[in-house]
């Protein structure tokens, strides 16, 4: 897939997720869960127009048990790459990435699908399938969502990237090897990442295995330019992960600092947190087993996937079938 894209994102979902979640159950037992709770922005959608998979069990009996099936919570999380840092909901979802959380076997699947998957968004036609933000939010995303891949999400989550920039900067920055061609793009992006923060600009030097601040890790998670839109993925995973390690080594006290009301006011969702107590407590006294066992893929699939081009535009081209079956494998059966 050979693509350059230009689209500057100051917003961005894929890597605080999990971070909310664990930053969350920290508030709730440290004691100051619903304070916290307060200052995130919660905005209901129409569940009665999401096209949910009301037999979407019976597509996956073959993999799951019922009374597992019943426990998994899958939610859709986005970022906007809309310019105004203060209306997530101005441009089209930037990422878009299905979070899974299996309390039977102690799993979080994180599931990106690409930008530029050629699908059917209800009542626009087949395009690009983060158009879908653009035209109507939330609310016409998940619903493009679960009528292309036979799926049930009715919540999301969507997050500023500017909370990624605090959290690393308030744990000491993090560890991860980046190429010369890497670093050299990373600095196209960092005055960006400094403006959002409102700090000076200073250009990175090294490269190799380096410590990134949160204005560097933010600008290296945006690379679209060495390799495609699947390699950016994977920076963003390697952003992910280097943060959960470093966390996973500090007191729950430590990481319930972390938790500011800015960090959350930045939060938009429809998630009652108070609904999923049991499941937050799961996370938090198996820490290590969810963990240790974390599976981040894309679906659609390079593998299936090809390049598609109308009118000069290009879409990310794909089989259906086997994307769905991939999400119900990932999601009800690994």
């Amino acid at each position: 897939m050979k693509k350059e894209q230009n689209i500057k994102s100051k917003k961005g979902g894929v890597l605080v997720v999990i971070l909310l979640i664990i930053l969350v159950i920290i508030a709730s037992v440290v004691g100051f869960f619903y304070y916290k709770l307060s200052k995130i922005e919660v905005t209901p959608i129409d569940k009665e127009d999401l096209e949910v998979n009301t037999k979407l069990y019976d597509d996956v009996s073959d993999k799951v048990e019922k009374k597992e099936f019943d426990k998994i919570v899958n939610i859709a999380l986005f970022g906007s790459d809309s310019r105004d840092v203060n209306n997530a909901t101005a441009g089209r979802s930037d990422s878009i990435i299905i979070a899974s959380i299996n309390p039977v076997k102690k799993s979080i699947k994180l599931i990106s699908i690409p930008r530029d998957s050629y699908v059917n968004v209800p009542g626009y036609g087949y395009t690009k399938i983060n158009h879908s933000y653009a035209y109507g939010g939330e609310q016409l995303t998940i619903k493009t969502i679960n009528s292309n891949f036979g799926l049930d999400i009715s919540e999301y989550v969507t997050i500023d990237f500017s909370g990624l920039i605090n959290v690393i900067n308030a744990i000491g920055g993090i560890e991860l090897d980046i190429s010369i061609e890497e670093r050299d793009v990373l600095n196209r992006y960092l005055k960006t990442s400094y403006e959002i923060t409102g700090k000076q600009y200073v250009p990175m030097t090294e490269y190799g295995h380096v410590t990134l601040n949160g204005e560097q890790a933010l600008a290296h998670s945006r690379d679209r330019y060495v390799g495609n839109d699947f390699d950016r993925a994977r920076r963003q995973r390697d952003v992910l992960m280097a943060v959960m390690n470093k966390l996973s080594n500090m007191s729950s006290s430590a990481i319930s600092s972390l938790i500011s009301d800015s960090f959350l006011s930045e939060v938009k969702t429809n998630v009652n947190f108070t609904d999923y107590m049991g499941l937050l407590t799961s996370v938090l006294t198996n820490k290590s087993d969810y963990l240790g066992n974390i599976i981040s893929v894309q679906v659609p699939s390079e593998e299936y996937g090809y390049d598609k081009f109308i009118d000069g535009v290009y879409y990310f081209g794909f089989d259906k079938d086997r994307a769905k079956q991939d999400l119900y494998t990932y999601i009800y059966e690994k």
